[in-house]
């Protein structure tokens, strides 16, 4: 009787135990109403963000409380970075390569050379002077656009043959003109990746080698669960201020991109 008595309480405690959710269960399979599109847990741990998670319990005056603390995984997020930058520097310098030479092509009256080839005439004739650049970017910290013709050095002939098959009389007008666009063009053609950084305002500055983020989430005694406002952000184990604009929704948000 007493084995059976003791074997029926134990069963009792552990329905008993089943009927109390753990807090960070219910926390982790809770889908916030501004973020519909998965679980909080889901988001969380499927995100590519996290070398590690963990997950605690606390105490919020009388509330409990959840805390999520991700290790961000900052070998991918700089690899994603430098990909993203590279993109946007390589489109910029693109897109000023093809303004310079859509103002080169309403000036040239001549027809020995098409787009193009006066820009390959001009890569072959010119050369960006890296000495000048560094010298520019010491003094000024940056490349204006008034400074990127003195930066190249062209050979005499390019004159010559830009004025190849045409009225030199006519074409030597707007001569200066295609010669200013034409060694802007160059520079941005000649850039190499550095250069472009500088030219662009980019610091080489490190990037940290460890950050985390924390998360606070409020359980409710309906058993709703709320994000709560406060939030860290640390690298190298100092925490980090953030923007006023910056906020622990903004900071969720990034885990739910995919």
């Amino acid at each position: 009787m007493k084995l059976r008595y003791m074997m029926g309480a134990v069963a009792a405690a552990l329905v008993l135990a089943g009927c109390g959710e753990d807090e960070i269960e219910l926390v982790k399979n809770y889908t916030l109403p501004d973020f519909k599109s998965m679980s909080i847990g889901t988001a969380i741990e499927g995100s590519k963000r996290c070398k590690n998670i963990t997950w605690s319990k606390a105490d919020r005056g009388g509330l409990k409380s959840v805390t999520m603390v991700c290790d961000i995984d900052m070998e991918a997020l700089n690899a994603a970075k430098e990909k993203a930058t590279k993109e946007r520097l390589e489109k910029y310098n693109k897109d000023a390569i093809n303004s310079n030479m859509d103002s080169i092509m309403e000036f040239y009256r001549g027809k020995a050379y098409d787009r193009n080839s006066l820009l390959q005439l001009a890569n072959k004739l010119c050369k960006l002077n890296d000495a000048k650049f560094q010298e520019t970017i010491k003094a000024k910290g940056k490349i204006e656009y008034k400074d990127q013709k003195e930066l190249i050095d062209c050979d005499k002939s390019l004159e010559d043959e830009i004025l190849k098959d045409q009225d030199p009389k006519k074409d030597k007008t707007y001569l200066p003109g295609i010669l200013d666009f034409l060694k802007s063009a160059v520079y941005h053609s000649q850039l190499t990746p550095e250069q472009l950084k500088a030219d662009y305002g980019m610091s080489d500055k490190a990037a940290p080698s460890s950050a985390t983020i924390e998360l606070n989430f409020v359980v409710n005694n309906d058993k709703s669960v709320d994000l709560a406002p406060e939030f860290k952000l640390t690298a190298d184990g100092k925490e980090e201020s953030v923007g006023k604009n910056v906020t622990s929704k903004n900071a969720l948000a990034e885990f739910y991109v995919r």
